[in-house]
């Protein structure tokens, strides 16, 4: 890509953050105002200055500010000097309430933007699809959620306010310098690209520095993530020293991008001083030569040093924005991201009750083009339990992730009492369907909150009743708390039988009509399989189950056994009719118990 489109590609991202504006644009016409009152406020007290200046020293401005009537004498009149003492303050004040206004809104406006933006992220980050999740590192997420739009907040909680103000303060002191002398007024203003030219160059530095630690910290935080969720491998194969190393490379790297920024900070100021500086001798010159009066010197010198600070402040805002940009492509990166699961135009809510699930045809393939399923073709009536079975990698998960469109097929349909489940709308079909996986997902809340995550309106009686059904009351009762005891991390004060009870707990709660089990107790000792299959029980009845199987030991009684490999259907039928068949169901079954006998590892299915 050329680097007139890239530019091209990244102005456009900035760009896409004026909608985000837009519904606050009266509070940031309030802060333009101010910041033009600001630059009115700062002329009038430059101006203020040279007429107290001429006042005092008897002198005359050449734009005309007033001599003393007794100038001659050297006397100075009580009036004036009231008059002189009392405007300062008085414009000082002004000044001071009109720049916490400006500030204020404009600020209000900027970090209102960025929790807006926060939002919209952390919400667009839900509702891709989950194959965004299997090309994702949750560690790079987090970054772009928390460190990049606080990247942001950290620009429009300065950078917003100063572009609004210093153009006008900028404005008001060169009118101030062209009203007190046009000729050095030409002198001073030729200094002004002379301090640009560098700050350019600076920025393009900063810019790179800036994406490069941006991407270093998502690296940091998924080894993070990655060592501190896997402590207990990383102690039992004493890999700490290797897992420090890996952190210290990218903590190298963000220490070395953060310095490279400081680097190119630094130089700004010290160009500037050294330039302006220069310019300041030559006024000194030109006003020696010329025979300038003080209240000249005095007004000129004053708007100067007011104009040169306005004009650093832009100068530098170029580098603020190089340095958030890389941040800002980051986040609208993921905004960009297509939602590929979607509700269909015309999508209707599902109503009544689950009658039967086809799968006609199915096929789906990854964005790499890898094949998964090929031509899958079932029915499963209401109230009926089908089981999958077959090696890793046959493509099981895949399957039964297809029917809460996790992913959508890419060939075929699956039709819901006749009806492809693309043509109900996303929220009423997922509602329909409860989901326990042999990965129990809990949060650090308390059991209560777990149990009822997904059903908020559920009372303490419907809680505990459904943790009953699940074989949970008991040890959730013993705990310190009781149904209020926080778990922890991913459940991390649990054992694995009792997460998964928990969860089990929380589907019952939800009382769907569609059960998707997915290896729910292949990970358990005997004794905690025995109560999560108790559990398990309980809440297969009267629904319609999809289930696939570990150990064939639990799937015996299943209305039908469907066969999978390679992303196929190879054998389907009851646990009897296979077993007949002496298939690849048989040879499983066989293969399985036979070990079993042997005191031998389950073989993995």
């Amino acid at each position: 890509m050329s680097s007139a489109k890239k530019d091209s590609l990244k102005n456009g991202q900035l760009k896409q953050l004026i909608p985000y504006i837009k519904p606050y644009r009266g509070r940031l016409v309030v802060g333009i105002i101010m910041g033009v009152l600001y630059g009115a406020t700062t002329s009038a007290l430059i101006a203020a200055l040279g007429w107290a200046t001429g006042l005092i020293s008897g002198d005359t401005l050449s734009a005309g500010i007033p001599t003393l009537p007794n100038a001659e004498s050297g006397k100075i009149a009580l009036d004036q000097v009231i008059k002189t003492v009392a405007i300062l303050p008085i414009v000082a004040i002004a000044q001071g309430i009109i720049f916490f206004i400006g500030k204020y809104f404009v600020e209000w406006v900027g970090n209102r933007v960025v929790a807006d933006l926060r939002m919209d992220l952390f919400k667009h980050i839900h509702a891709l699809p989950m194959q965004f999740f299997t090309k994702s590192r949750s560690g790079e997420l987090i970054t772009r959620i928390t460190s990049d739009t606080g990247a942001l907040t950290s620009l429009v909680s300065n950078a917003i306010s100063d572009a609004i103000r210093s153009p006008f303060t900028l404005m008001g002191c060169v009118a101030i310098m062209v009203w007190t002398n046009w000729q050095l007024s030409v002198m001073a203003l030729v200094v002004f690209p002379i301090c640009i030219a560098p700050v350019a160059l600076i920025g393009k530095r900063i810019r790179k520095a800036a994406k490069k630690r941006q991407e270093g910290v998502g690296d940091m935080l998924s080894v993070v993530q990655e060592s501190i969720g896997g402590a207990i491998v990383v102690k039992a194969f004493q890999m700490e020293e290797e897992e420090n190393t890996r952190f210290n490379r990218f903590n190298r790297t963000i220490f070395k991008m953060t310095m490279r920024q400081a680097r190119g900070r630094s130089l700004n100021e010290p160009l500037m001083t050294g330039v302006s500086s220069i310019g300041l001798a030559g006024i000194v010159v030109y006003a020696y030569m010329n025979d300038l009066s003080l209240a000249v010197l005095v007004t000129f010198g004053a708007a100067m040093v007011n104009m040169y600070k306005p004009a650093k402040k832009l100068s530098q805002l170029h580098m603020r924005v190089s340095k958030t940009r890389p941040s800002v492509e980051r986040i609208f990166e993921i905004l960009n991201t297509t939602n590929t699961i979607q509700d269909r135009p015309g999508s209707v809510p599902f109503e009544g009750s689950v009658k039967n699930i086809s799968f006609q045809n199915v096929s789906f393939a990854y964005d790499s083009g890898k094949q998964v399923l090929d031509q899958i073709n079932f029915d499963v009536a209401s109230g009926k339990c089908i089981a999958f079975i077959g090696s890793s990698g046959a493509g099981k998960t895949t399957l039964v992730n297809l029917i809460p469109r996790f992913f959508d097929a890419t060939e075929g349909a699956i039709l819901l009492n006749g009806k492809d489940i693309r043509d109900y709308t996303l929220h009423s079909l997922r509602k329909q369907i409860g989901i326990v996986t042999q990965q129990t997902i809990l949060f650090n809340r308390s059991v209560a909150e777990n149990i009822s995550y997904g059903s908020s309106d559920a009372t303490r009686e419907q809680i505990e009743a459904a943790a009953k059904r699940a074989n949970a009351h008991q040890f959730i009762t013993e705990m310190e708390n009781g149904y209020d005891t926080v778990i922890g991390e991913r459940g991390a004060l649990l054992s694995g039988g009792m997460a998964q009870r928990i969860a089990i707990a929380r589907a019952l709660l939800r009382n769907p009509p569609i059960l998707i089990l997915d290896e729910a107790t292949s990970a358990l000792d005997n004794e905690s399989e025995r109560l999560v299959q108790g559990a398990l029980n309980e809440l297969m009845k009267d629904r319609t189950v999809f289930v696939i199987a570990h150990r064939l030991s639990t799937i015996t009684h299943s209305d039908a056994i469907i066969v999978m490999d390679k992303g196929q259907i190879v054998e389907q039928g009851t646990h009897a009719e296979l077993l007949e068949k002496g298939g690849k169901y048989k040879y499983f079954y066989d293969m399985q118990f036979s070990e079993k006998t042997n005191g031998e590892t389950n073989v993995d299915i």
